[in-house]
């Protein structure tokens, strides 16, 4: 355990004497991640929160996942098209087809859900025929909510004194309760209207 605190005290160091340059390799290291759509989000935009604090860490986060994902949608929707051409078509067609009225509340529907992992969700977005504008803007609106919860928490372990004390008490807070019941209210939203 203290190979990992040492580790997060020399990240600290390098990010307070460098931190402009800190900031853009991390957020261009986001966007390579999130453009694999590899495993382990949690954990990287918790320490984004961590590392820059809740309102640049929330950026950070936001831009790299929005971009990271539809560099993911533009490839596999290339790579479908070549390798998959009729069944990319069939099912394609069929999709874009169910959701073309309300395409843009789908897809922000889509990215709300707390679950499924990064990759299915863009591999879902990448069978949609919708315009790219439509897949930044639909990540971006669709993930604030997570994000920023997982921003939050991240800001909030930074500024607990010695993290080696960290308690489950420490962690709730009014600030967290709110978040968590938001995150909640939006489930249960997203349910209503699926139902009507």
């Amino acid at each position: 355990m203290d190979f990992i605190y040492e580790i997060i005290f020399l990240v600290n160091n390098y990010i307070e004497y460098n931190y402009t340059i800190s900031i853009i390799l991390y957020f261009f290291l986001l966007v390579i991640f999130f453009t694999f759509s590899l495993p382990g989000a949690t954990v990287v935009v918790i320490s984004s929160g961590f590392f820059f604090g809740f309102f640049l860490g929330f950026i950070i986060n936001i831009f790299a996942i929005s971009i990271g994902s539809l560099f993911f949608v533009l490839f596999s929707k290339l790579l479908l098209q070549k390798l998959f051409k009729k069944i990319f078509i069939k099912y394609s067609s069929k999709i874009s087809k169910l959701i073309q009225n309300s395409s843009f509340e789908y897809l922000i529907l889509l990215r709300l859900i707390v679950g499924p992992p990064l990759v299915v969700q863009n591999i879902c977005l990448s069978l949609m025929n919708v315009s790219k504008i439509k897949i930044f803007v639909s990540t971006f609106v669709g993930f604030i909510p997570i994000i920023g919860f997982l921003s939050y928490i991240g800001s909030y372990l930074n500024n607990i004194f010695d993290l080696k004390k960290i308690k489950f008490d420490n962690l709730i807070s009014i600030e967290f309760l709110v978040i968590l019941f938001f995150l909640i209210f939006l489930l249960l939203l997203r349910i209503y209207l699926k139902k009507n």
